[in-house]
């Protein structure tokens, strides 16, 4: 294309000035700038009501459960990531459900530009999604590629003719692992930033939309902002992505050389011991904490009383290895922090350890930032639940 693309997604302003030369029916109902801020705002969907469109009776009738959440992915991706997604429906945007080899596809056109697609097994969710806030986040460490790749997450360079060299295709596996990815900050804000981009340009589709389709998956998305309401965190989020689920000894062990399996069995349990031990102290103090903070697998997170933002690195000390467990564990943390930064997301640090018999890495922890905690000394653990 000839026109100029989107700015990086940390600045609005020139985000909005791209938007800006680019003549369009959609500033109808928004403006470039308005544009802009919302797709790189803090993500909320849109209202229920008004929709795109009436929809009489049930939307679940002939659908059994994997089409029901294909439809229902279908319409949280609508309403989160389509600018102005109501006003919009049939001019600037429309939701197909066409033969795919032995069953159907949910397609999201905007735009020239087909951006999600979701099979109604199940079985296959792609998005194509602007390159910019992953390729920050990136930069930034704050990408945890061994995590996408064990949830089967491939990241793809898009092809397609429009924005040929700035964006991604994302093909998932499955609908969980789609809900996981789309939580992950720098994939929505390139999702809507390109939907928000091409949503400025042609729409030659107009006749083949289907207003019965937008508003079918419209009231399907109500299934998933549902559940996430019933686990809705209080106001400033839980400070974590998941619960924490505990550690356990793999069936089979790494096949290493010199590995001491019984070591290595007593320091996975010592591991989840602390883990619980922290939980535990949290929880008493009405805090709960999880696994994760913003994809960064961090091993504990949480938010204190006043809404500050912690992170843990937890390391078991066993059979003397207690100075290689403090330096991996300082490292560690360092680096989550830094990743964790790369998001915007301050936190304060904390390295939990079995013991600490030389007190100098009381002061190598505090001249980096972290607090060291040993899991004999629990009383020094107050500052972790409200600021004093």
């Amino acid at each position: 294309m000839s026109s100029p693309t989107p700015a990086p997604p940390d600045d609005v302003g020139e985000l909005a000035d791209a938007l800006a030369q680019r003549q369009s029916r959609l500033w109808q109902v928004t403006s470039p700038g308005e544009l802009a801020a919302w797709a790189l705002a803090e993500p909320e969907p849109v209202p229920l009501d008004p929709g795109p469109a009436d929809f009489d009776g049930d939307w679940t009738d002939g659908l059994d459960g994997s089409q029901q959440a294909a439809w229902a992915l279908a319409g949280w991706v609508t309403r989160m990531t389509v600018p102005e997604a109501a006003a919009t429906a049939g001019r600037h945007w429309l939701l197909s459900r066409i033969h795919h080899g032995g069953g159907s596809l949910l397609r999201l056109t905007v735009g020239v530009l087909e951006t999600f697609g979701v099979l109604e097994d199940g079985a296959e969710v792609w998005l194509r999604v602007f390159a910019a806030p992953l390729d920050s986040a990136a930069d930034g460490g704050a990408l945890d590629a061994d995590e996408w790749e064990r949830r089967g997450v491939e990241l793809l360079r898009d092809g397609t003719k429009t924005l040929a060299d700035d964006k991604y295709l994302l093909r998932c596996p499955d609908i969980r692992t789609a809900q996981w990815l789309l939580r992950q900050p720098p994939v929505l804000a390139g999702a809507r930033m390109l939907n928000g981009w091409v949503a400025a340009g042609p729409f030659p589709f107009a006749g083949r939309y289907r207003p019965e389709t937008a508003a079918r998956a419209w009231l399907a998305a109500e299934t998933l902002l549902d559940a996430e309401s019933q686990a809705a965190p209080p106001i400033g989020g839980w400070g974590f992505d998941r619960p924490y689920a505990g550690s356990s000894v793999p069936v089979e062990l790494p096949p290493q050389r010199s590995f001491d399996a019984a070591a290595y069995r007593a320091g996975v349990s010592e591991h989840d011991r602390l883990c619980r031990v922290l939980v535990d102290h949290l929880t008493a103090s009405g805090i709960p904490a999880g696994a994760g903070l913003a994809g960064v697998n961090v091993d504990l997170a949480w938010r204190d009383t006043s809404g500050r933002q912690f992170i843990a690195e937890v390391k078991s000390v066993v059979d003397g290895n207690e100075v290689e467990q403090l330096r991996l564990g300082l490292g560690q943390v360092l680096e989550y922090r830094h990743r964790l930064a790369a998001l915007g997301m301050p936190v304060t640090v904390v390295l939990l350890v079995s013991r600490v018999s030389d007190p100098s890495w009381q002061q190598v922890c505090a001249a980096n930032g972290v607090a060291l905690l040993a899991g004999d000394a629990d009383a020094a653990w107050l500052p972790l639940t409200a600021r004093t």
